[in-house]
């Protein structure tokens, strides 16, 4: 798939985060599709961020909180699906 993606997942007690950043407009649809498609498979629905930036490219934050998402293996596994299919292979862990 694309690799113009880079991603890292920060977590913290009660919180966890997917960042990715791309840079250029292919990625964002292909990015958001992979969200929703991992959102429809898994039955979760986390809050979703995206900014747009200059020359095309943005961020996409995938953020979970709370005892539903945090206290569960759910959030480990919508982030490591939304990484496989993307085919995005480092994450920087923060």
């Amino acid at each position: 798939m694309l690799h113009n993606k880079e991603a890292s997942v920060l977590m913290e007690e009660g919180y966890m985060r997917l960042h990715i950043e791309y840079t250029n407009p292919e990625s964002r649809t292909a990015i958001c599709d992979m969200i929703d498609e991992t959102e429809q498979e898994l039955s979760v629905h986390p809050e979703v961020i995206h900014r747009r930036l200059v020359a095309g490219g943005g961020t996409f934050s995938v953020e979970f909180s709370g005892d539903t998402y945090i206290c569960t293996r759910i959030s480990g596994d919508f982030i490591e699906n939304v990484l496989r299919k993307l085919d995005i292979k480092k994450c920087d862990y923060l």
